[in-house]
C-alpha cells in the first residue's frame, strides 16, 4: 500500500487535493492511504519514515515547505516530494531535495493525477529493486536492505558496506559473489574495488563518481559500462 501525506496550511487548497485523491482512488486506478496536515511542524514531529509520497506547500508559517523537504532528506527519507506553490521561482531549489514535480496553484485535476501516477510508479520501482543482504560480521548477523547501501568497498579481503545512515559494516566475502547476488538491482562497479548503488550517485565527472558525498575513482576499464548503466538508470 502506498502512503501519501498532504501538507498545506491553506485549508481550501488542502480540501481540493483531498478531493482529487478521493476521486483518483474511486476510479480504481490507484490504491493508497492519505494523511493530511495543516501544520508543517506537526507533520515533521509525526514523521517516522512512514510516507512514500509527500505533497508540500512551500509557503507555510514556522517551517516552510523547502526547509521541511531538506529535513526529510537529512533523515535519509527517499519519499517522493511534490511541491505545491504559487511561486514557480522556487523550482530551481527543488533539485537540491530531488523533488519530482512542481504543481502551480490553482492545481488542476489532470496535472495532479499525472504527478500522482509518476510518483506511485517510482515508489513501486524502488520496492521492486530492493532485496535483503545477510551480512555476517564478527559481532552479529545483520539483514541489510539493498536500498540502504551507498556502495561496497574491498579492503584487505573484507567487504565494507557503506550505508545511508553513515555507518559501515564489515564482513569476509568476495565482491564478485555479492555482485552476483545483486544482479538486476542497479548496482555497478566503477572499478575493481567499488560496487556502487546507482540510486545514490550524485554525479559522474571525468573519472570521479560522487556517491553520498564521497568521491570514488572510476577505472578506464570500467568507465564505459558504468556510464552506460548510470545513464540508462536515470532515464
Amino acid at each position: 500500500m502506498i502512503s501519501i501525506a498532504l501538507v498545506d496550511d491553506n485549508k481550501k487548497d488542502l480540501a481540493i487535493m483531498q478531493n482529487y485523491l478521493s476521486t483518483a482512488k474511486e476510479s480504481g486506478a490507484f490504491d493508497f492511504t492519505v494523511d493530511s496536515y495543516t501544520d508543517s511542524l506537526e507533520f515533521i514531529e509525526n514523521y517516522k519514515g512512514n510516507y512514500d509520497v509527500v505533497f508540500l506547500d512551500i509557503e507555510m508559517p514556522h517551517l516552510d515547505g523547502m526547509e521541511l523537504a531538506r529535513k526529510l532528506r537529512r533523515t535519509g527519507s527517499e519519499c517522493c516530494i511534490i511541491f505545491i506553490t504559487n511561486m514557480p521561482q522556487y523550482a530551481v531549489q527543488g533539485y537540491e531535495v530531488d523533488a519530482i514535480a512542481y504543481l502551480i496553484k490553482p492545481v488542476r485535476y489532470f496535472n495532479f493525477t499525472q504527478v500522482l501516477k509518476k510518483s506511485i510508479e517510482r515508489v513501486k520501482k524502488r520496492r521492486e529493486e530492493d532485496v535483503s543482504i545477510v551480512i555476517n560480521t564478527r559481532q552479529e548477523v545483520k539483514v541489510l536492505p539493498s536500498s540502504t547501501i551507498l556502495y561496497v568497498e574491498v579492503e584487505s579481503h573484507n567487504l565494507v558496506f557503506h550505508t545511508t545512515d553513515g555507518g559501515e559494516l564489515r564482513t569476509r566475502d568476495s565482491l564478485k559473489a555479492l555482485e552476483e547476488r545483486l544482479v538486476g538491482m542497479n548496482f555497478c562497479r566503477c572499478n575493481s574495488c567499488y560496487l556502487v548503488n546507482l540510486r545514490y550517485v550524485d554525479s559522474v565527472v571525468g573519472n570521479i563518481v560522487r556517491v553520498g558525498g564521497v568521491e570514488l575513482l572510476m577505472s578506464r576499464h570500467k568507465k564505459k559500462e558504468f556510464v552506460e548503466k548510470y545513464m540508462k538508470y536515470t532515464r
